[in-house]
């Protein structure tokens, strides 16, 4: 075993001891749906955190920022921006409303349910994409670690999701989360200190960028080819997004009240605002310690990025307790996503919906089935886009929300003119066109196409999918006002 695996193992697992000893911790329906009602503002705003810097924020933007340079910001900037618009709009009503998750506030604005079962269908792709770049990432971790081929090691955490999926418990991520996202925050700090103190540039040199075209010419990314409109409907993706992102939601449910809720936010904020400043500036001390040309790109491509920044700056030992750490966020991430996104089958769907009595037996049963099916449809997934940038792939699972569950949302909430058949057609709708324009677009279309171009040229298809739901919410309620009126008039 080599010193970085020796180093690795020795941090991981005192972590990996902290999972085992929280998965006998369920006693109520509360916890095991919203990690019980014990946290306050300043615990519950640590695990929405540590929830929250997922691969996407640690990995992906890193990468981009070294091959695309400024348009990779936009990934670190949409990535916060939806926090502010939770804070504003959903902090409070959302606690007020909602007993365990976001389905509930559907159920109590509109009778029909089978908005209920959009919603929870809404889900399952923000949920198994969101899912796979979780695996993505760390199976090229520990590939990077162990030397094991990525089918192997996926096949290995494909196991082991599974196992956590049938008999893991959410408490284990609220309270671990609070714990790793300090560590986060603490390593990301070092780590910056210490590329900056070899960086050969001052602080107003770092973002020069005369600096980065010298070192890194122009390459084609994730970013770097698409058009302003298709920014632009990343943009959309990356702000709206995390309003209607389940295992984030399901915090609000963790507090007692709005008030803690509405602090949880509060300290979420702050905390997750400077860790985009951090990674920003380890994704430009990239640009200065890592030149494009020399950093080794293996089919993991830019997600490795930090990896070698970390290997640089630091040697093996830095790099091991980075991909410890990385690792067990990652498996606490997918173990929230599992668990909220079963929940919105076995729970919203099934429970509230369609079984109202003697539903405790058959609901864990329909939580196990519905946990199975999201891991392997991941496990699926992160197999075929395993040279995909995992900040793309997180994108792309927000632009499912912001075109499914966000419209649903906001409707329930703030919309009194909008009907049941409307919010019901404009889901299907948001949820039809988000998936013929990513079937129809370059990440799968234009990989099977022998020319390589797609239908739909947009790699983010979230501002297409977002004006469709919207038109048709307000066509279709339109139009069922307009004959209840005539109707009555009739009458």
């Amino acid at each position: 075993m080599s010193n970085t695996a020796l180093y690795f193992v020795l941090t991981a697992l005192p972590l990996m001891i902290l999972m085992i000893w929280s998965a006998n911790r369920i006693r109520t329906a509360a916890e095991f749906y919203a990690a019980g009602r014990e946290y306050g503002g300043l615990r519950n705003g640590l695990a929405i955190t540590g929830d929250y810097l997922s691969a996407a924020s640690l990995l992906g933007i890193t990468g981009l920022i070294l091959f695309s340079g400024y348009s990779g910001l936009l990934y670190a900037v949409g990535f916060f921006s939806g926090w502010p618009i939770i804070l504003i709009l959903l902090a409070d009503k959302l606690r007020t409303i909602g007993h365990f998750t976001l389905a509930d506030v559907l159920k109590s604005r509109f009778s029909d349910p089978r908005i209920v079962l959009v919603a929870t269908l809404g889900y399952f792709p923000v949920v198994v994409i969101y899912l796979s770049a979780q695996l993505v990432a760390m199976t090229w971790l520990l590939n990077y670690i162990f030397g094991v081929k990525y089918e192997i090691v996926l096949a290995g955490l494909t196991g082991v999701a599974l196992v956590t999926a049938l008999t893991g418990r959410m408490i284990f991520s609220s309270r671990a989360q609070m714990i790793k996202a300090g560590l986060v925050m603490t390593l990301m700090l070092s780590m910056t200190l210490l590329a900056f103190d070899r960086a050969s540039s001052s602080l107003s040199e770092l973002f020069s960028i005369d600096i980065w075209f010298a070192s890194n010419p122009p390459v084609n990314g994730a970013v770097s080819e698409d058009s302003p409109l298709a920014l632009f409907s990343l943009g959309i993706a990356l702000i709206l997004g995390p309003v209607g992102l389940p295992h984030v939601m399901s915090r609000f449910f963790s507090v007692a009240d709005e008030r803690r809720a509405r602090m949880s936010v509060f300290y979420a904020t702050g905390m997750i605002g400077i860790f985009y400043i951090l990674i920003i500036l380890l994704g430009f001390l990239t640009i200065n310690l890592l030149d494009q040309t020399e950093t080794p790109v293996t089919n993991a491509g830019s997600n490795l990025i930090l990896v070698h920044l970390a290997q640089s700056i630091g040697g093996e030992f830095l790099t091991a307790v980075l991909v410890a750490i990385l690792v067990v966020v990652l498996f606490s991430v997918m173990t929230s996503l599992v668990l909220t996104g079963s929940s919105a089958f076995s729970h919203d769907w099934y429970a509230r919906t369609l079984n109202n009595a003697n539903k405790g037996w058959n609901e864990r049963h329909l939580h196990r089935l519905a946990s199975t099916v999201t891991v392997l449809s991941s496990a699926f997934l992160a197999l075929f886009w395993q040279t995909e940038n995992v900040a793309y792939l997180v994108g792309l699972a927000f632009a499912f929300s912001a075109s499914v569950n966000v419209p649903l949302l906001l409707g329930a909430l703030y919309c009194d003119r909008l009907t049941s058949a409307g919010a019901l057609a404009g889901g299907l709708a948001g949820l039809a066109a988000t998936v013929i324009a990513v079937v129809c677009g370059p990440l799968v279309w234009g990989y099977f196409s022998a020319d390589g171009e797609p239908l739909f040229a947009w790699r983010h298809p979230a501002l297409f999918a977002l004006l469709t739901a919207v038109g048709v919410m307000w066509l279709v309620s339109r139009r069922g006002r307009q004959a209840q009126d005539e109707k009555g008039n009739g009458l």
